[in-house]
């Protein structure tokens, strides 16, 4: 079990876990829309891995002087390693994206800017740089967008599909709940003027807007079921069922979180998702 707890971290630590959730986030919108496309998979992976792990290098000498973190310490003792990971999953992206920006260019490019501004320092004030996810109130909403956008707006474009506003309402619910758990465990870090959705309404009330967002995605998901036929019965049974084991984690959270409660739980549910639809297939 230990052994495989670490093989865990190692993933977590790297962002291909991450990644994984991503990926799997993208292959289920692919399946709903009937769509085959590995080279998609393979930039939105790549990319991702790429992402995560640049913009957290190029913080990690300042993520440790804002406090003790076993996240933050097994980042820089990989670092050499990440670093290589870094360019080879940047190689990789850029490999996938020469096979399909002809249909995604601009959204790409547009994702791209806002992915890098979110951890990289854009504009100087008296008091110091500024990235996109010092905004007062903002960096929850990039996630989400960012997420639902590069998970099911890009299959749906590649296709040559029109953007589809329940699918990404639900997908920005999913993502927006699940990460209300990742700022209850920073309040310890977080800087005050961040103004995060625990900072500004308390613990108590975060945990409650997490669970309503993922009551409304429920909702969602009924609708599509329904009255719209995208998503077949057993598909939407996996879906909820991640829901439900996503709101009992959100409930779960608190300030004193283990890391991998987290890490490997909360960020796991995208996963799961994937591989509770992959199995309600087969039946």
């Amino acid at each position: 079990m230990r052994f495989v707890l670490k093989i865990l971290d190692f993933l977590v630590a790297s962002n291909i876990y991450v990644s994984l959730g991503v990926c799997a986030l993208t292959w289920l919108s692919l399946e709903f829309r009937q769509i085959e496309n590995s080279k998609l998979l393979g930039f939105v992976f790549f990319s991702t891995l790429f992402a995560y792990n640049f913009m957290r290098l190029a913080r990690v000498h300042p993520m440790l002087l804002e406090g003790e973190s076993v996240r933050h310490q097994s980042i820089f003792k990989l670092r050499a390693f990440l670093w290589g990971l870094c360019i080879a999953s940047c190689l990789m992206a850029f490999y996938f994206f020469m096979a399909i920006y002809t249909y995604v260019f601009f959204p790409l490019i547009v994702m791209a800017i806002v992915s890098m501004a979110y951890g990289l320092p854009i504009y100087k004030k008296p008091t110091g740089w500024l990235r996109l996810r010092d905004v007062p109130g903002l960096k929850i909403f990039l996630i989400a967008i960012t997420w639902a956008f590069v998970t099911d707006g890009l299959p749906a474009l590649i296709n040559g599909q029109k953007l589809e506003f329940f699918p990404l309402l639900e997908r920005f619910l999913f993502v927006f709940a699940i990460t209300i758990p990742f700022d209850i465990r920073d309040l310890r870090f977080d800087e005050v003027n961040l103004a995060t959705i625990p900072q500004y309404f308390g613990v108590r009330k975060a945990r409650w807007i997490g669970i309503s967002a993922l009551f409304i995605a429920e909702l969602i998901l009924a609708y599509r079921f329904f009255f719209e036929g995208d998503v077949n019965l057993w598909g939407a049974v996996a879906i909820y069922l991640t829901y439900e084991f996503s709101t009992f984690l959100v409930y779960k959270s608190h300030p004193n979180l283990q890391e991998r409660f987290v890490t490997l739980g909360v960020e796991g549910m995208s996963i799961l998702m994937g591989v509770l639809f992959f199995f309600s297939q087969m039946m």
